[in-house]
């Protein structure tokens, strides 16, 4: 496994790992989505808290059936490891650009499948949250707010928001997005190009 590849699974696992005992389960997803709520005035309750609580616990469902190989309800750090690094191979191995891999109840690793159901879920539940006046656009500002809360630096979320930004308005929709995602992969959605 290459270090650079355990680095990223790594830094996606402490993510994900809200309390930080070392494996993951279902709470930290809830915990991660409660968080970001909490970040934006929401409650969990509320109608933008319960659809992305519900996202993030159906990810953390999609996670467990691929990555839990003893079945017990958790997952440790080595069988992230492993499973992200399998994936990332495979993807590799079959010539797509966008990479493989996952991230967490509320984020997505820089390598997500493209266009898994699960994850365009949770970003979307993500999105709307971020969208504070709810006009279905975020201008730069908001999309650096919003990263930022991931702890990716303005300079990157404004490469990324460029990126997503195809016809270079200002703003951008979820559509905006997922065509981004789908031409460019999460990394560059993360990262910038």
């Amino acid at each position: 496994m290459g270090a650079e590849k355990v680095a990223v699974a790594d830094e996606i696992f402490d993510r994900l790992d809200a309390d930080g005992d070392g494996v993951v389960v279902a709470d930290d997803y809830r915990a991660n989505a409660e968080r970001l709520l909490q970040s934006y005035g929401m409650g969990p309750s509320s109608p933008k808290g319960r659809a992305l609580i519900e996202a993030s616990l159906a990810l953390w469902e999609r996670q467990a059936e691929m990555v839990d190989r003893d079945h017990d309800g958790r997952i440790g750090r080595e069988e992230y490891r492993e499973w992200f690094t399998a994936l990332a191979e495979a993807k590799a191995g079959a010539g797509s650009g966008t990479g493989s891999g996952t991230g967490s109840g509320t984020e997505q690793g820089p390598d997500a499948p493209s266009g898994a159901p699960e994850v365009m879920a949770v970003l979307h539940a993500q999105f709307t949250v971020a969208d504070r006046d709810g006009d279905g656009r975020m201008d730069l500002h908001e999309y650096t707010v919003w990263r930022s809360l991931r702890s990716v630096p303005a300079e990157m979320a404004a490469a990324s928001f460029g990126v997503i930004d195809a016809d270079q308005d200002g703003v951008i929709t979820w559509e905006d997005f997922v065509t981004a995602e789908h031409h460019h992969g999460f990394a560059a959605l993360w990262f910038g190009p």
